[in-house]
């Protein structure tokens, strides 16, 4: 799969917008996007994936379209779990008007694969909030899409529901895909491979070492740590 390059990408809405942002996200690559609540997180990935224009001089390739998943709560179907992971190849046979049994066989193979098999036939609305991430990652599975863009995954998760999902991730990284994903859970960003940082003095991209230092928490969120945000230990 490709990756993505980025060349002045410039995202915004109504009078917002970040600064031009230059960067290359490689095929396998779990890029962590952070920054406090209102930076234009969200923004950032909605441009990403087509949902909103990019300003002018914005230059993106990602060779094919990407896939996108909003925050935990904002899908909503009365569709089974695994007719809606199944609707993930629509764009695969544009000229079908339904699925077909390789659609389905797909869709159950990623529920399967993500452990949540024994969902494929409940409604997708009557699931929990982790459950119905894992659904919709096994969805993005079988779009097939090169670069994935997760708008805060882990939120309102359990923290066995978290892990899974984490794992998750990580699945669809090692499949090739770039993989973009918004939050506010320090670990999982200390566990990527590289992390953005947005905030109000603009960008910053590099090792979560670099990135999560405790002086760059501070300026991004005004509040101190003591600790490695993966593991708890005290930082010389």
């Amino acid at each position: 799969m490709s990756g993505l390059r980025l060349e002045g990408l410039v995202a915004g809405r109504g009078s917002f917008r970040l600064p031009p942002l230059d960067l290359t996200v490689a095929p396998g690559e779990v890029l962590a996007l952070i920054g406090p609540n209102g930076v234009g997180k969200t923004t950032l990935l909605q441009t990403l994936a087509g949902l909103l224009p990019p300003l002018a001089g914005a230059s993106v390739d990602t060779g094919a379209a990407a896939a996108y998943l909003p925050p935990p709560g904002a899908v909503s179907a009365g569709f089974s779990a695994l007719h809606l992971t199944a609707l993930g190849r629509a764009r695969l046979r544009r000229w079908s008007p339904g699925l077909t049994p390789k659609d389905v066989d797909a869709a159950r193979g990623a529920l399967d694969r993500l452990e949540v098999g024994d969902l494929a036939d409940r409604p997708f609305d009557r699931l929990s909030s982790g459950q119905q991430q894992l659904v919709l990652i096994a969805r993005l599975f079988v779009q097939d899409a090169p670069v994935c863009l997760l708008d805060e995954p882990l939120a309102l998760l359990d923290p066995a529901h978290a892990q899974a999902v984490e794992a998750a991730i990580r699945a669809l990284a090692g499949e090739g895909r770039v993989v973009i994903a918004s939050n506010h859970h320090l670990p999982f960003a200390a566990r990527a491979d590289r992390v953005l940082a947005l905030g109000p003095d603009g960008m910053t991209v590099g090792v979560p070492a670099e990135a999560l230092a405790p002086d760059r928490i501070r300026a991004l969120f005004g509040v101190e740590v003591s600790g490695c945000p993966c593991c708890g230990q005290a930082l010389s």
